[in-house]
């Protein structure tokens, strides 16, 4: 979550898809979250998603004015090579 310092070691697996409604308990379905987070995040207005094996988030309704939209959330060099590529790919339909 943005602005969390908790280290990765200290985190739990959230199932972005929860197990209940046929989540996969697999990397492309689970992100790291604190203890907090973890408990809260239905109540604290936060939202995930997942794309493509990477994680969006979109931050609760009191904490960003405006059209709320969903970021992409990742660190991983690799991930980020991929959207980027992306967005610079031209369509031929454009």
């Amino acid at each position: 979550m943005a602005g969390c310092k908790i280290p990765a070691g200290m985190t739990e697996i959230h199932h972005v898809i929860p197990h209940a409604q046929g989540g996969r308990t697999h990397t492309d379905n689970g992100v790291c979250l604190c203890w907090w987070h973890h408990r809260y995040l239905a109540a604290s207005g936060w939202a995930i998603r997942m794309m493509r094996g990477a994680a969006q988030i979109m931050a609760p309704p009191w904490l960003e004015t405006g059209a709320r939209k969903w970021r992409t959330v990742t660190k991983s060099r690799t991930r980020m090579t991929d959207a980027v590529e992306r967005k610079n790919i031209v369509r031929d339909d454009e």
